[in-house]
């Protein structure tokens, strides 16, 4: 079974794609009408796809990550530094995030990262300066 990896706004999970060695998915949200059940769907996706993948990469929606704790189900939390916005920030600019995301992003960077910092989850791993999932992906096994 793959691992699920809970990955915060621009920590790299594109990129990863240069690694022809690490074989995930980037399950993203967009593609969920947010509806009714749509969170339990959403998990039904991740586990399946965890039978075909090393690595699924998820949203942090608080909802999303309430329902895999509350159905027992391990995941990696992989979110950057407080004081690292700036840098997130640029990030989002040179991957291309449009200015709405942007403004409406990082104007709610604290609350993105106390959900984070609160989140119940034995497995979290905080991003460093100059930091990437490729630094860490590796480590989570």
């Amino acid at each position: 079974m793959g691992i699920i990896v809970s990955g915060f706004s621009n920590i790299g999970k594109s990129s990863l794609k240069n690694y022809k060695n690490i074989n995930y998915i980037d399950l993203d949200t967009c593609y969920f009408n947010k509806i009714d059940n749509w969170v339990n769907v959403y998990i039904e996706c991740v586990l399946a796809l965890s039978e075909k993948y090393d690595y699924v990469f998820i949203t942090t929606y608080g909802d999303v990550l309430h329902e895999l704790n509350k159905r027992k189900i391990e995941y990696y939390l992989v979110y950057p530094r407080r004081e690292l916005k700036e840098d997130y920030k640029k990030r989002a600019i040179l991957r291309g995030s449009d200015k709405e995301f942007i403004d409406g992003f990082f104007a709610n960077w604290d609350k993105h990262i106390d959900d984070c910092e609160n989140r119940r989850c034995n497995n979290k791993i905080v991003l460093s300066e100059n930091q990437y999932l490729s630094d860490v992906i590796f480590k989570i096994k």
